[in-house]
């Protein structure tokens, strides 16, 4: 499981007339006694041990087990549009990330002729921090404001992993 998301639903698939459930996560919470809880783990890898133990209705009783591995993950949020109009508000073009190699990252964008209008190797450019960063929607070599419309990004990078990924898609320009 992806730490993005660590939850899960379990299903008690035993045989026979079962009329006691008792799981325990392995991750210090309480245990549930229902036959199919739903559970999240905390936004921590790490590797789980799941026990379910079940008791049918002479008093006899089985335990199973299984790990369950949260391992980190990658994740890359890139908007699909900006205002670059000095409202102070969604004035730059930037993104958040998560488990990227910053040195393996790229990113460009083109109009609709293909013509390359802003490129930048640095991810720190683009990262969102306290709105001092970003792309401000301006031609990368003339410096002149690009008009409202439809642009394409591609975006190369690495993952934590080495993990090679390539994404392209709309960015507007609102004005």
């Amino acid at each position: 499981m992806s730490v993005l998301y660590p939850s899960v639903q379990l299903n008690d698939i035993s045989i026979g007339n079962i009329v006691a459930w008792n799981w325990d996560f392995g991750d210090n919470t309480p245990n549930d006694y229902t036959s199919s809880p739903y559970h999240v783990f905390k936004d921590s890898i790490g590797i789980y041990q799941l026990n379910l133990i079940v008791t049918d209705d002479v008093g006899c009783s089985d335990t199973t087990f299984k790990q369950l591995w949260v391992a980190d993950d990658y994740w890359m949020y890139i908007p699909n549009s900006f205002t670059p109009d000095y409202d102070g508000i969604n004035d730059l073009f930037c993104l958040t990330h998560h488990g990227i190699r910053e040195a393996t990252f790229y990113f460009n964008v083109y109009d609709r002729f293909s013509n390359l209008v802003y490129a930048t190797e640095n991810i720190a450019d683009l990262e969102c921090f306290l709105n001092e960063n970003g792309w401000d929607g301006k031609h990368y070599k003339t410096g002149n404001d690009l008009p409202m419309g439809t642009y394409i990004y591609e975006v190369y990078f690495q993952d934590f992993e080495g993990w090679k990924h390539q994404d392209k898609g709309p960015i507007f320009i609102i004005r």
